[in-house]
């Protein structure tokens, strides 16, 4: 059983406070009902304009799918994702769905119901005090992404393209239809992709390239997609807002 969402709207209706001013008693009501939503403002980044996924790497962020390094201000756009980089960026997807029928532990939370605990390790090499140990528990639990034959997850191992177009795929099956069958319609013309032929991740691959383009080629040049590649975070943005955008339709 997946568990059901209540959907969360962000109201503030507001706060009484109370100040003694020389005797007298000044009452301050702070009303305030918020009609559109709060855009945050998003860092410019010093190391993406000449990034062919500039555009799209700062409307990621601006939805909170993934963040930046405030350190010096940079995304690091050729940086490996790791396994529990990439399942925090799909539950926060997820989680952005409106009128999601999903309750996902997205990380930050909208609010602390949200954030799911862990009372037990997901799995042997995931501690309930890592910080993706609920969004880990949550994919397990929800067919979304599993661990090796070995038994662990090794969250911080480098996800390949296809293993990204398989855990996109995943998601896109469950925000649709419940993880109950394949209720995704392809809404382009799928990418004749010139190296995927006997690979594992095929079909996968073709489904996503025809979903809203969210498998394409390396840089967005030529016909190879490089299954067996480590993702980037420059891609891994592109594409996990592209599944959402096209859940969004």
């Amino acid at each position: 059983m997946k568990p059901l969402l209540k959907q969360t709207f962000n109201f503030f209706w507001g706060s009484l406070t109370a100040k003694t001013f020389a005797g007298a008693t000044a009452i301050i009501l702070l009303c305030a009902f918020m009609t559109k939503p709060v855009v945050a403002e998003v860092p410019r980044f010093t190391d993406v304009d000449a990034d062919v996924y500039a555009k799209e790497i700062q409307e990621a962020v601006q939805k909170g799918l993934i963040a930046g390094f405030t350190s010096n201000n940079t995304f690091r756009p050729t940086l490996g994702l790791t396994r529990e980089q990439m399942m925090s960026m799909v539950i926060n997807a997820l989680s952005k769905i409106p009128a999601s029928p999903l309750t996902v532990p997205h990380d930050p939370p909208a609010a602390a119901a949200n954030l799911l605990k862990v009372t037990s390790q997901p799995f042997p090499d995931v501690k309930v005090t890592r910080w993706s140990a609920a969004m880990i528990e949550w994919a397990k639990d929800n067919g979304i992404m599993q661990g090796y034959s070995d038994g662990t997850f090794r969250p911080t191992q480098i996800v390949t393209r296809a293993e990204l177009m398989a855990v996109l795929r995943k998601a896109v099956q469950y925000a649709e239809d419940g993880g109950g069958g394949s209720g995704m319609i392809n809404l382009q013309q799928a990418i004749a992709f010139s190296d995927i032929s006997n690979h594992w991740a095929h079909k996968q691959i073709i489904e996503m390239s025809a979903y809203c383009g969210v498998a394409t080629p390396v840089n967005e040049t030529g016909n190879a997609f490089y299954p067996n590649l480590g993702t980037q975070r420059n891609y891994a943005a592109a594409a996990t807002l592209r599944m959402l955008n096209c859940l969004r339709r």
